[in-house]
């Protein structure tokens, strides 16, 4: 009898133990549930499911809700950009347009596997149409304008060159680490030599300074951006000479002029990377043709306008940066005090772009190689 009573204690005590916690985590989960119905700032809004949606970067909800400034302070424009919605944001147009990028570059890689481990009936002529639709689907967001129009004519190159056609997006794009290393990954999936990758490095060398004028103190950002200038001299190397001048004229028609640093500054150099691999690709596909006979006088008159053009430009640079060190070393200096020479060799060496004097000598004619020798025997520059 007392072993009966005692297990029917131990019984009700159990079930008491077990409906206690679920009957108060009932009542908790309600109360929790009416406050996100009711609270007008509820933390967590589930829906029907049970699942919590999250918001897209296309349309992204509000951090904070405020009234709209009803003063009379206010300007015109200032309650423009306020009305304006968040999604047309240029800045926030330009991570969309960087993220759907990304998703194409992870398309094309997929092409690209597929491809590679599969054998097709046609070939893969339809995937490699995709590839391509792709790609220029890419360069479209981008709104790259070809300077050379439909046909390819380097006749008004100059003149085309010179119009401010509008680069807002690409600029803002390639304004963010993310979005070099959108540019970066799309460089490398364009067809070497290809009519596209002409078009996507006339526009970067249109904007040398923009992208590699400065340097970042993020390592992040600077990381992205040297990395940008290794793959655009890596694609310089599968250019030809036509391609060759008509980058090179991007450089001299844009009304942002590039700094032209010695290569390894510390300031950056990244253009000069760039156009030294331009001529040292020149010099090789020159030295090519004659071996094999090839000669393209067309090509050849392209390159020699723009080679041109662009070593007044750096004879310029280098005048301007010569008055520069010596207007410093003038400084340094008390005024019966020679200046050493040793002290302005070191000067030169570093604040000039011997890499690139160097490089073009392959390409002068006698007028310009005795400009040169000027300048080396005013700077002591060339040994």
């Amino acid at each position: 009898m007392h072993l009966l009573i005692k297990a029917e204690n131990n019984q009700a005590g159990q079930s008491k133990l077990q409906s206690k916690p679920i009957n108060q985590h009932n009542i908790q989960a309600s109360n929790y549930l009416g406050r996100a119905n009711t609270e007008p700032h509820a933390f967590l809004q589930v829906d029907a499911l049970g699942r919590v949606p999250f918001s897209s970067i296309r349309r992204p909800g509000p951090l904070l809700e405020v009234d709209s400034p009803n003063s009379s302070a206010v300007s015109n424009n200032e309650q423009k950009a306020s009305d304006m919605p968040q999604e047309q944001e240029p800045m926030l147009a330009a991570r969309v347009t960087i993220e759907d990028g990304l998703c194409l570059h992870l398309d094309v890689d997929d092409i690209d596997r597929f491809l590679q481990f599969n054998q097709l009936q046609d070939g893969g002529a339809q995937l490699r149409q995709r590839r391509r639709v792709l790609l220029d689907g890419l360069a479209v967001a981008l709104q790259l304008v070809d300077p050379l129009g439909k046909n390819g004519h380097t006749d008004e190159l100059a003149s085309h060159l010179s119009l401010a056609h509008d680069d807002f997006v690409f600029l803002r794009i390639v304004s963010l680490p993310k979005g070099r290393k959108l540019l970066a990954r799309y460089l490398q999936l364009l067809l070497l030599g290809g009519e596209l990758m002409r078009v996507v490095c006339m526009a970067i060398f249109s904007h040398l300074r923009f992208l590699f004028g400065g340097l970042h103190s993020d390592p992040g950002a600077a990381e992205s951006t040297n990395n940008l200038a290794r793959v655009v001299s890596s694609c310089v190397h599968g250019m030809d000479l036509r391609v060759l001048s008509v980058c090179l004229a991007a450089v001299v028609c844009s009304s942002e002029q590039p700094p032209l640093r010695q290569v390894g500054s510390p300031a950056g150099d990244g253009v000069s990377l760039i156009l030294k691999s331009v001529l040292d690709r020149a010099t090789k596909l020159m030295i090519d043709f004659r071996a094999a006979g090839n000669y393209n006088m067309t090509n050849q008159s392209l390159w020699d306008a723009s080679f041109d053009e662009f070593f007044n430009l750096l004879t310029k640079y280098c005048v301007n940066k010569y008055d520069t060190v010596m207007q410093s070393l003038r400084m340094q200096f008390k005024p019966n005090m020679a200046i050493g020479e040793s002290d302005a060799t070191r000067a030169f060496k570093r604040e000039m772009p011997v890499d690139l004097l160097h490089a073009c000598l392959p390409h002068i004619n006698g007028q310009q190689r005795k400009l040169i020798w000027d300048l080396s025997q005013r700077s002591m520059l060339v040994e």
